[in-house]
């Protein structure tokens, strides 16, 4: 109680030193929200879409693309059903840069789940697209209208959208095929292949049949869905490290600004803590009271911190589900319990020395201080 009313006392201070937690804290809850949602998002529109067992990937930095003959070497191989090649698009529709998916449709209806409305994924033609529902609603395009494309290589093309479909996370929000973009493709390759295995293989054959291709060429990486969802969001937790930094700087901050305040306040209640000496106050429980008044302000600035970030990592993804229709919210309570912790660890370093230094005061000359 001593505590509370002592960190009460001065609401201005209290609200200084506590001010380097609340922004740290704030800013940790902020992009740990905000991660896993796009974790928990990635990982659930996988599941959901993907219906195939292996992703082909080029794991390099170099940033070349699959090489075209890979695809239909994994696709001869027995223990695959059906293997699908993807590439990047880069062209310009009315103005605005979009990112198209190019491949084989039939083999992309097959081993993903679109959620196709209207219109055939897998009879979809050359000079045809097929797009998501949200981008044909605002850009006022619907079955049948045609679609102008401008590639980097200087040509346009006019298709037309045979197909629409609700989930554009996995390929974007328009496909195309194959034959369509080889033409425009000023660097021929693929950015992953799609693998769906052969009924009865199982996975770990699966796999080694799909690498000894792969070793033929470049070496890509092959992964199953779990692991291929790991990596993407293993992508947003390195992300997440760095702000993980950003809040030791912050704790650091805070316990010197708490460890000054702290002292401030002792010396200007000397005589009070004398007095409270002379009653029968002990010097542990003296030095519990400095701990606890730190603990106290610790915990609210982080409390605040954590509530103003989370409040705004929600209305960040609110708005970009509203927009996107991707992400979901998760709350990532384990970070969150975490940061808590430390925060209370931090109040009491914090108090360490300021109490200290209360304890060890001559009770007579403190209550003889003026």
């Amino acid at each position: 109680q001593l505590a509370r009313r002592n960190a009460m006392r001065n609401p201005r201070r209290t609200a200084g030193s506590a001010l380097a937690l609340v922004i740290g804290a704030a800013v940790v809850a902020l992009f740990a929200t905000f991660g896993s949602s796009v974790s928990h998002s990635i990982d659930q529109t996988v599941q959901r879409s993907f219906g195939g067992d292996l992703v082909v990937t080029q794991d390099s930095f170099s940033g070349a693309g699959l090489s075209p003959e890979l695809a239909p070497a994994i696709a001869a191989l027995p223990q695959v059903d059906e293997a699908v090649a993807l590439s990047n698009v880069t062209a310009r529709v009315g103005g605005a840069t979009e990112y198209p998916t190019a491949g084989d449709p039939k083999a992309m209806a097959s081993l993903l789940d679109l959620d196709v409305q209207q219109g055939s994924l897998a009879d979809l033609a050359p000079g045809q697209v097929a797009i998501t529902k949200g981008w044909g609603e605002s850009h006022h395009k619907q079955l049948g209208d045609p679609i102008t494309m401008s590639f980097a290589d200087g040509k346009r093309a006019t298709f037309h959208v045979a197909a629409v479909f609700g989930v554009g996370e996995l390929l974007g929000d328009i496909v195309m095929t194959q034959q369509d973009w080889t033409p425009h493709q000023l660097h021929p390759g693929n950015v992953a292949v799609l693998v769906g295995l052969s009924k009865g293989t199982s996975i770990d054959a699966g796999r080694t049949a799909v690498e000894r291709v792969a070793k033929q060429h470049g070496s890509p990486s092959v992964e199953d869905r779990d692991q291929y969802i790991e990596r993407v969001a293993g992508q947003v937790d390195q992300l997440l490290t760095l702000v993980y930094g950003l809040l030791v700087l912050a704790i650091v901050i805070a316990l010197i600004g708490l460890a000054n305040t702290l002292s401030l306040s002792i010396h200007e209640r000397t005589r009070e803590l004398g007095l409270l000496r002379a009653v029968g106050l002990t010097r542990g429980k003296l030095r519990a009271m400095v701990r606890w008044e730190s603990m106290i302000t610790a915990v609210v600035g982080t409390v605040l911190g954590l509530a103003m970030g989370t409040f705004l990592a929600w209305g960040l993804v609110r708005a970009l589900s509203a927009q996107e229709g991707f992400v979901s919210f998760q709350l990532p309570s384990t970070t969150l319990a975490v940061v808590l912790v430390l925060a209370i660890g931090a109040g009491v370093l914090a108090a360490v020395r300021p109490a200290h230094r209360a304890a060890r005061l001559d009770v007579l000359a403190a209550i003889a201080e003026r």
